[in-house]
């Protein structure tokens, strides 16, 4: 009779082959039961977007109550390769929330943590690019047939269904933890305290920072507000992707501002970390913010006022700040009607599909800005001699009932021969006079000609 884990992790596997993902993956080894070959996507929006990452995945038959290990085959300028990596996992995690957890944190500063290594962006870039040439050579001819197989998938150009992500909407996280671990892994002879202890541990209700964190997010879900949105993830509660309305009366005004928020183990009390995705004028994008309440952060301070004064310092935020950027008003105004256009392009396809949601929803419930195009109008004007007049429209001034040009009447000047520019019509007259007038004048001599030779 297979193990708890080994059905886990085929349950799992089955649950991949009926909705697969754009981003990743998995095929299982036909010879052991707890080891898939896995390959995703470099995250859009970073250094290492277009690449092709192989690698292992390792179950150890604690699963899922154990993390599982991952191994890169490919060069990618983040990971080691052939060198298993601690990346993060939670309890109530599967794979596929590891997954997007691991495309994620390729993007991360490594911080000299263990597999890990450090390369410019530039040389990641090339890597990524190097990725898409070969599958990576490893192992038996069998696994390289499976390492071929998925490296196909993932550079051929169709589009696969994305997955649903599993978020509630004005509900709470923990009640929907603990009704899938019921449903999930604890069978139905099992008591209530049971159930309890489960839940708790799946969702990590115990750890003091996570329950806080969830305890934010339901209060504004349960409170929206007009000025922001947010989204937490299923595979990561300590990051949230969040959206921002520009303050009315400013520069800002209309625009929508995507970001990221992350949380520390730590937190509430070490201060979140915010970072824009959104061209904006005011801060960098794709690097952590400096705000005056993050300085001064405190334990009661929350999310929902971080963001209020978010938004309230972007047209006070100086110049020459840390991770600030200098534009003129005319500049961010045309940024924030930019912004409303289409929501930036970051991250795995699961996540882009959250910020397209918030995009579209934050657009939905607000009115469309009109940006103002200059009017032409007609601005009377008369001659100084008051025997005509006309209209400008622009640069153009049209004469009405006037004998003269009255451009130069109204300007008291003379026009002058030697510069001034006549229609072309004129000039056609003129020679056209002159050469009737040649032929008439040669008629005439020769007319009289003939008269005195009659005589």
């Amino acid at each position: 009779m297979p193990s708890v884990a080994a059905r886990t992790i085929q349950d799992e596997l089955l649950a991949m082959y009926s909705s697969p993902s754009e981003d990743f993956k998995c095929l299982q080894l036909p010879w052991d039961p707890y080891e898939w070959q896995f390959g995703i996507r470099g995250a859009r929006g970073t250094e290492f977007e277009g690449g092709i990452y192989h690698g292992r995945l390792m179950f150890p038959e604690e699963y899922p109550y154990q993390a599982p290990s991952f191994m890169f085959l490919t060069e990618n300028g983040r990971f080691k390769t052939r060198t298993k990596i601690r990346s993060k996992w939670q309890s109530s995690w599967r794979v596929r929330d590891g997954l997007l957890a691991l495309i994620g944190e390729m993007g991360t500063d490594p911080d000299d943590e263990l597999g890990s290594i450090k390369c410019s962006k530039e040389e990641r870039r090339d890597l990524a690019m190097k990725s898409r040439e070969a599958a990576p050579k490893y192992g038996t001819s069998e696994r390289q047939k499976l390492i071929d197989e998925i490296h196909q998938y993932l550079l051929g150009e169709e589009t696969f269904p994305v997955p649903q992500l599993q978020q509630t909407r004005n509900t709470s996280l923990a009640r929907r933890c603990q009704e899938e671990v019921v449903v999930d892994l604890v069978g139905s002879t099992q008591t209530e305290s049971d159930r309890s202890v489960i839940a708790k541990e799946k969702c990590n209700l115990e750890n003091s920072g996570e329950k806080r964190i969830l305890e934010e997010y339901n209060e504004i879900e349960s409170n929206p507000s007009y000025d922001f949105e947010c989204r937490i993830f299923s595979w990561n509660s300590y990051e949230w992707q969040f959206a921002i309305r520009g303050p009315r009366g400013t520069e800002f005004e209309g625009g929508i501002y995507h970001g990221v928020i992350q949380f520390s183990e730590g937190y509430p009390s070490k201060p979140p970390s915010f970072m824009f995705l959104t061209e904006n004028g005011c801060f960098k994008i794709l690097t952590n913010i400096s705000l005056r309440i993050l300085s001064n952060w405190q334990s009661s301070s929350s999310v929902r006022n971080a963001l209020l004064a978010l938004i309230e310092e972007m047209p006070t935020y100086p110049d020459g700040e840390l991770c600030s950027v200098k534009y003129s008003r005319e500049e961010r105004h045309y940024l924030a009607i930019k912004s409303r256009e289409a929501s930036p392009k970051y991250g795995t396809s699961e996540r882009q599909k959250v910020i397209d949601d918030i995009h579209e929803d934050l657009l939905s419930k607000t009115p469309p800005v009109h940006v103002p195009v200059p009017q032409l109008s007609p601005v009377p004007s008369r001659a100084s001699n008051g025997t005509g007049g006309g209209s400008v429209f622009g640069n153009i001034f049209y004469v009405i009932n006037s004998s003269r040009v009255g451009v130069f009447d109204s300007m008291n000047e003379a026009p002058n021969p030697m510069t001034t520019k006549l229609p072309w019509g004129f000039w056609f007259l003129v020679y056209a006079s002159s050469f009737v007038m040649f032929f008439v004048n040669i008629y005439c001599f020769v007319g009289n000609t003939k008269r005195d030779q009659l005589r």
